[in-house]
């Protein structure tokens, strides 16, 4: 492992125990005193580990769609096609998500791919 992904790894893990404090907070607050059954702290722990992971999902697809700009070939003419950026709305595994991501459209064959396919 290189410098940069250790020092990645340490600051996401650094940013992980803050959430986390900052996420059992909310959760005290909003059920106030007493004991809370487990699952009371466990079902909103888990929907905070699906909205970062939405987030995530999110983030990484816009990265690879940025990354897909200059352009790229036709797969059937081979003749240099513009790539766009869309936004769709999926479901993920998470939840719902704005899933964006390039699309190439030839002129000539007059149809549109997906340029990573």
């Amino acid at each position: 492992m290189d410098a940069k992904q250790l020092q990645l790894k340490e600051k996401l893990e650094s940013l992980l125990r803050d959430t986390s404090l900052v996420a059992a907070e909310l959760q005290a607050l909003n059920q106030g005193k007493g004991i809370p059954h487990y699952d009371d702290i466990e079902l909103p722990a888990h929907d905070v580990g699906k909205r970062l992971s939405r987030a995530i999902q999110m983030e990484r697809a816009r990265e690879v769609a940025a990354s897909e700009l200059k352009g790229t070939r036709c797969p059937d003419c081979r003749q240099q096609c513009k790539v766009e950026i869309e936004v769709r709305n999926v479901h993920s595994m998470d939840g719902p998500i704005e899933l964006t991501e390039p699309v190439a459209h030839c002129r000539r064959c007059r149809r549109s791919f997906f340029p990573s396919a």
